[in-house]
């Protein structure tokens, strides 16, 4: 139904696209107004072509597709490679009937159309979800940190489209569990269960029709830098160099520059704005700089809105045994230092705008690992310290998936993740998931 749905609007939008170049766009003015039925002629073969790259850049494929940013981000790609397919159709043959015009406004209608037709399905999913329909039954394996953090977020947000049947420790029951309460999915959370552990649960879910996540350990974080060796016919894996070097630093750094000025400039008057009320509302300076470690361990004063007081940091020490945060980072959730104008601020993210400036500096990117305290840095493993290879981000994976309500520990995964895999579609798809974050607030203290 999705790819029909799909198909005809494709053609909806070459239609609009052709009536709005050659019956609104007159001042335009063409050669010659091609017959409209010589469009729809071909519109078919357009179609089809444009369906065959929804297909091949995995649009209906729901393993790959997490939620509606990324579907959006996908459709967005798959929309423009077919826009510039077609364009490339036309420079080769000089005859061919499509209008660049009309492939630019076929560009803009059909993102806009299936844009609206996935809001609206992901609409009606989600009231089904908050009525408690079509919600699906998950099994956790795995009862630490990992688990519980799981259960929590399945517990507090329906709209996950999971009902949680239990967590388990152990693997002795699970295939009573998944008959008995006819769960749909395993969601390996802990990475303490043996291989072979592993394998038979796999085997189970395969054999039941289960479906089965796993949490990924360090081999699974860097599996894209995995090579396959050989040593007297023995197997070996070796580990290439890190991703985000050469000439991918150079593009990040490139979009890095052109897109913060471009914010600069896009938020001149919210700058403004909230520079007159910090003054006006509290006492100390506009701007608070607090020493943060950035790429390669080199430490830089990172800027941010003064959302506290103007001791706050000679009151930290009273402070830090209360913290809500775990692992090596400090977080209160109603931190008494706070200003009211601050707690505005925090909870929208305009603290961090000043941060662009440290991005158009050169000590932060746009995307990125959250840049860590000294104090922080000094109690971290070894792995740990694998997250100061690149530049510090403004927002990056672990705010986007919780913020302050993601574990040290998972954050770091996180990370590393991000850093194993990078590539610009990887950056604009956790900018564009970090709109909603910031909108609602979530994880934000």
């Amino acid at each position: 139904m999705r790819i029909i749905i799909d198909g005809v609007l494709v053609a909806i939008s070459f239609c609009l696209a052709y009536l709005l170049r050659f019956k609104v766009l007159l001042f335009v003015t063409p050669g010659t107004v091609p017959v409209f039925e010589e469009y729809i002629k071909v519109l078919v073969f357009i179609t089809l072509i444009w369906l065959a790259i929804f297909q091949l850049l995995g649009l209906y494929d729901k393993k790959k597709l997490t939620g509606l940013i990324d579907e959006i981000a996908s459709l967005f790609l798959a929309v423009s490679v077919g826009s510039l397919l077609l364009l490339g159709l036309l420079f080769l043959y000089r005859e061919y009937w499509v209008s660049r015009l009309v492939i630019l406004n076929a560009w803009i209608i059909a993102f806009c159309l299936l844009v609206l037709w996935r809001l609206m399905l992901h609409g009606i999913t989600y009231l089904r979800y908050l009525n408690g329909w079509g919600l699906k039954n998950v099994l956790i394996l795995g009862g630490g940190e990992m688990g519980e953090l799981l259960a929590l977020k399945i517990r507090q947000n329906r709209l996950l489209g999971y009902r949680l049947i239990g967590i388990l420790d152990d693997t002795t029951n699970v295939r009573q569990l998944v008959k008995t309460q006819k769960v749909q999915e395993i969601l390996i959370a802990s990475t303490r269960f043996s291989d072979d552990q592993v394998l038979d649960i796999i085997t189970e879910c395969e054999n039941l029709g289960v479906e089965f996540k796993l949490i990924p350990g360090i081999l699974e974080l860097i599996a894209s830098r995995l090579d396959v060796d050989d040593l007297g016919g023995l197997p070996l894996l070796s580990v290439s160099e890190i991703q985000l070097k050469g000439l991918k630093a150079i593009v990040k750094r490139s979009v890095d520059i052109i897109f913060s000025l471009c914010f600069i400039l896009l938020f001149i008057l919210l700058f403004i704005i909230f520079s007159i009320l910090i003054k006006l509302t509290s006492r100390g300076p506009l701007l608070f700089l607090q020493e943060r470690i950035g790429k390669d361990g080199k430490p830089f004063p990172m800027f941010k809105f003064r959302s506290m007081v103007a001791n706050a940091e000679e009151l930290l020490p009273e402070l830090e045994a209360k913290s809500e945060a775990k692992g090596y980072l400090f977080k209160i959730k109603d931190d008494p230092r706070r200003t009211p104008l601050g707690r505005f601020m925090r909870h929208w993210s305009i603290d961090e705008l000043p941060q662009l400036f440290n991005v158009l500096f050169g000590q932060m990117s746009l995307v990125g690992p959250r840049p860590p305290l000294a104090r922080e840095v000094e109690k971290y493993s070894s792995w740990h310290k694998k997250r100061l290879r690149v530049r510090p981000g403004i927002t990056g994976a672990w705010q986007v998936a919780g913020r302050s309500l993601i574990p040290f520990e998972e954050m770091v995964r996180l990370d590393l993740y991000y850093i194993e895999n990078w590539s610009l579609w990887l950056d604009f798809k956790i900018l564009l998931k970090t709109i909603p974050v910031v909108l609602f607030g979530h994880g934000a203290y």
